[in-house]
């Protein structure tokens, strides 16, 4: 699996982080895909359920460990689905609901036990129909990071970079109101981060590449 190096510098907004993704591309990348698979990350907060509810008739409410829903402790949250008519079907792990506004009524509680409500993979324009890892070109990407807003947000570029042996999984990872960790992003509304993934196959010479970046890089974390 490849490795990814965090860009340390600020990004104020989503925009920002877009236009320094799409700078490093043009400084390092050889050639590079469409943005690949752009994916809206899960609502953790009562400011996101809002902004969702402008794009996203339906979501799914799970635990962010993955583990079943607690016996206990949220009879307030399934009184509010119960009495909005909101419940569209589910099962231990997952609650699929509509995203009725009464909903926002039990936030403290759903951050209290730690769940997050997963996004569809479709939804109103911008934010379209698309296939698992379906890439998009960049104008399609422009209107998704401008209607973001609080939302979480990664798409990721795969090209070949400058001086690295091997193209296999290099290119550059944008996550917006989120943080690449192990694989993944995790939610952290108000940060944007920029990544650069060095691929499989370049160990050998990673660290004399990074170094000649000139860049201030965070530590590796495990990526694509």
């Amino acid at each position: 699996m490849s490795l990814l190096y965090q860009v340390l510098e600020p990004l104020p907004d989503a925009m920002s982080a877009l236009r320094r993704a799409r700078e490093l591309l043009g400084v390092f990348a050889e050639w590079v895909d469409d943005p690949f698979s752009p994916e809206v990350g899960p609502v953790v907060t009562v400011e996101q359920f809002h902004h969702a509810r402008l794009y996203f008739p339906r979501g799914a409410f799970t635990c962010r460990d993955d583990s079943p829903f607690p016996p206990d402790g949220l009879v307030e949250f399934w009184r509010v689905v119960a009495r909005t008519d909101a419940l569209r079907g589910g099962d231990a792990y997952r609650v699929e609901v509509e995203l009725r506004s009464e909903i926002a009524e039990v936030w403290p509680l759903i951050e209290e036990w730690g769940l997050q409500l997963e996004l569809p993979g479709w939804s109103t324009p911008p934010f379209t129909v698309r296939e698992h890892d379906e890439s998009s070109t960049e104008a399609e990407l422009d209107l998704m990071v401008q209607a973001v807003g609080p939302l979480g947000f990664d798409v990721s570029w795969e090209g070949a970079l400058r001086g690295l042996p091997s193209s296999k999984l290099c290119g550059v990872q944008l996550c917006l109101n989120s943080v690449w960790t192990d694989q993944c992003t995790e939610p952290a509304p108000g940060t944007h981060a920029v990544y650069l993934s060095i691929g499989t196959r370049n160990r050998d010479v990673q660290e004399e590449w990074l170094h000649k970046t000139g860049l201030s890089l965070g530590p590796a974390v495990i990526g694509w």
